[in-house]
């Protein structure tokens, strides 16, 4: 016998109440206290959904993310680019960079939370990138093997200022990128391709 099917508009809830939370206070200032009290559910409801306060972040950025960051089709690798990256630091420099740095904290420490960070928000959004560069390569602009070599030329210099420097995450930043990745993917990936 299984149980009652979750409510989407409690989850919802739950989600909207912990990125108001951390938008106050930051990540310190989410409890499971907190998004119960905020969200209007009961506690027992909260810790049924979530492990802890990470689980319960993560849930919440993910959602963010799928909802708001776009996954662009201008017809140019390096524009798709530029769009995706303009809107996802624009996003970092609210709370959902607040909250990737907590995230990123906790993933250092527990390795099943990496996992699920990976599978839940890091996995997914790469996935986005990786549609981009197909579609790209289906077009002729992209003839660099290595696909997960290019989706970590978008994302590395992101989650390098992230940590040390999230206010350069910016317009020219992300033009800044996308014109380095636009380079690289035309490369066949052989020293060959790097020779003056």
């Amino acid at each position: 016998m299984t149980g009652r099917p979750r409510d989407p508009a409690v989850d919802d809830a739950i989600r909207r109440a912990t990125l108001e939370l951390a938008a106050e206070a930051g990540a310190p200032g989410v409890t499971m206290e907190g998004i119960a009290a905020r969200s209007g559910v009961s506690k027992q409801t909260v810790y049924r959904r979530y492990g802890g306060k990470g689980e319960a972040i993560l849930d919440a950025l993910a959602w963010f993310a799928a909802a708001r960051l776009p996954t662009p089709d201008t017809g140019s690798l390096r524009d798709d680019i530029c769009v995706l990256l303009t809107a996802t630091f624009a996003a970092q420099q609210g709370v959902s960079g607040v909250l990737n740095r907590a995230l990123i904290s906790e993933a250092l420490q527990d390795e099943n939370f990496t996992e699920l960070l990976w599978k839940r928000l890091t996995g997914p959004r790469r996935e986005e990138v990786a549609k981009i560069i197909r579609r790209a390569r289906d077009r002729g602009e992209v003839s660099h093997p290595d696909e997960e070599f290019l989706i970590d030329l978008v994302f590395g210099p992101m989650w390098y200022r992230l940590l040390f420097d999230r206010v350069s995450l910016d317009r020219g930043y992300a033009a800044a990128i996308a014109d380095t990745v636009a380079v690289a993917a035309r490369l066949d990936g052989g020293e060959a391709a790097l020779a003056p």
